[in-house]
């Protein structure tokens, strides 16, 4: 008798890139024979088409027929330098763009295609003839890091750890110094007020107000190093959810200006992080406003920099007491026992697939986000988390009153998963 142990599924075909409509309601994902596109609250399978060659990403416009597809796999579709706008209901395509490299990344509105590739960016219109508007050079951006909201696009910078935010209405540029090692996670939120960045260091996500490139919140994800999969805003913008290699998904509160969520700002005691996260300005002093104004050089089409800014540091309202308990009320203590930490968290499932090759290029030439850990948010207090690969599942994690989670001050708040499912990718 052979015992010898299954190393594939001899059904399932490899999930080659995951990615989520513009409000999280749905999800699609590449394969190497098609794509298939999810309702993202249940799992239930919406539409698929078979081409019998690989589709490396998906992108949906919103939940209409229109799609941006770009090829990969072992047999590849389309060439991996194109978008194609196809529309589903039609089955044929609607309009291509050309790049003269591989696409890293593609974000589509009703207003804007944004093409990501290696070391820029280009803006084009969305209606016909897809004319191209803009090109941003960016550094090294083998993620195809980028995010689209209904007014603006923020990618990485010309410099590491650099944001760029781009107004659609004018072209006004915003530079943010984010990190000082390169950027490994980004998300704007559904109104594009916010945008939280994560580095490659992976133990704090920083938290900045676009409209002025002002630093709002330093959360801290732990001590040690990790990679961060993926960050996402709740639909109101008063949670921060994150994963990481850790098989870890964290939820923070936030902050919006000129609003409250049961956190408040407190002072700083070092300009360093602890694992080796300094800060991005060099300047953690206290600004007289909690939500600092950069310098503008105004004018159309003009860039504003925040590299002096300082920012304002926020902790858990326990009643005085943080994580760390007395020990982040203690004068010249290290930053990791003042700074916020998630009030609950939960474990989901990352098979045993390699998420890291140890380069920043993207693990199996995967595009469009992670290999494992997307996330995001589909109501105020609920969100999936999705993973591809050749062990792809879906699971669904919801925030619960009542309780709360031993070593966190969640206010009565704990992570529940609440859903559980091996999803697509079969052969027809």
């Amino acid at each position: 008798m052979d015992t010898r142990r299954i190393l594939e599924h001899p059904v399932l075909a490899p999930v080659l890139s995951v990615t989520f409509n513009h409000d999280n309601s749905c999800f699609a994902v590449g394969l190497d024979h098609g794509f298939r596109i999810y309702e993202s609250g249940s799992c239930d399978l919406r539409t698929s088409r078979d081409f019998g060659f690989g589709i490396g990403m998906v992108q949906m416009l919103g939940r209409t027929n229109i799609l941006g597809l770009v090829g990969g796999g072992r047999q590849t579709k389309f060439g991996r330098n194109k978008l194609i706008l196809w529309d589903e209901r039609a089955g044929k395509q609607a309009g291509i763009i050309s790049a003269s490299t591989s696409v890293r990344g593609a974000k589509v509105s009703s207003k804007r295609l944004v093409l990501v590739l290696k070391d820029r960016v280009q803006v084009y219109q969305t209606a016909k003839p897809h004319s191209l508007l803009s090109t941003y050079e960016t550094t090294d951006n083998p993620l195809g890091l980028c995010c689209l909201s209904s007014e603006r696009i923020a990618f990485p910078g010309r410099a590491t750890g650099h944001v760029q935010i781009v107004e659609i209405s004018t072209g006004n540029v915003s530079i943010i110094t984010a990190h000082m090692s390169a950027l490994r996670a980004m998300a704007l939120s559904q109104d594009g007020e916010l945008l939280a960045t994560a580095s490659e260091l992976g133990t704090i996500i920083r938290v900045y107000a676009t409209s002025n490139c002002a630093r709002l919140h330093e959360l801290r994800r732990g001590i040690d190093k990790a990679i961060i999969f993926s960050v996402g805003f709740s639909p109101s913008g008063k949670y921060l959810a994150c994963t990481s290699d850790k098989s870890t998904l964290h939820v923070f509160d936030v902050t919006r200006p000129g609003g409250s969520s049961g956190t408040r700002p407190t002072t700083s005691n070092s300009g360093t992080t602890a694992a080796g996260e300094p800060s991005a300005t060099g300047n953690n002093n206290r600004p007289s406003s909690p939500y600092s104004v950069a310098s503008s050089s105004g004018g159309g089409g003009g860039v504003m920099v925040n590299g002096t800014m300082g920012g304002s540091d926020m902790t858990a309202d326990d009643g005085g007491q943080g994580r760390w308990g007395f020990l982040s009320k203690l004068p010249l203590m290290p930053r990791i026992f003042s700074d916020p930490y998630s009030f609950a968290s939960a474990k989901f499932e990352m098979a045993d697939e390699p998420v890291s090759n140890g380069s920043r290029e993207p693990v199996g030439g995967i595009i469009g986000g992670p290999l494992k850990g997307n996330l995001g948010w589909i109501s105020e207090t609920e969100m999936v988390v999705i993973g591809a690969g050749r062990d792809p599942k879906w699971e669904k994690f919801a925030i619960q009153e009542g309780g709360q989670q031993d070593g966190y001050q969640g206010g009565g708040r704990r992570l529940v998963r609440v859903g559980w499912k091996r999803y697509g990718g079969e052969t027809p």
